[in-house]
């Protein structure tokens, strides 16, 4: 990056430690959905059930935020529509994603 872009070589390592975060997020999100399929399974109890989901709600909701803000910077640097409507898609679907969770941890909690 900094031999191809060298105004931007001042990014590489923050845009590479914001990636290993983002990663490790994702991450996770499907360990703590696996133990959470596994509770459901094995009939466990609901604490443990809202924990897993809190921790997915809050890794998923890290990379909404920066997915958000690199969703501004397309759009606003944009110079046709095409990469910020598919992005715009994705952001809704993700954002779809972790009102289900959403929803999935206040149907626990009620019971």
């Amino acid at each position: 990056m900094a031999e191809n872009e060298p105004e931007n070589s001042h990014l590489r390592w923050p845009l590479t430690l914001l990636a290993f975060t983002v990663i490790a997020a994702v991450e996770v999100s499907v360990v703590c959905l696996w133990k959470l399929i596994n509770n459901l399974s094995a009939n466990g109890d609901l604490l443990r059930r809202k924990k897993f989901l809190t921790v997915i709600i809050f890794s998923l909701s890290y990379i909404w935020i920066i997915s958000a803000i690199g969703w501004s910077f397309v759009v606003w640097n944009a110079d046709d529509p095409g990469l910020p409507v598919v992005l715009t898609v994705f952001q809704c679907a993700f954002t779809v994603l972790i009102l289900v969770f959403v929803f999935f941890r206040k149907t626990i909690k009620a019971n």
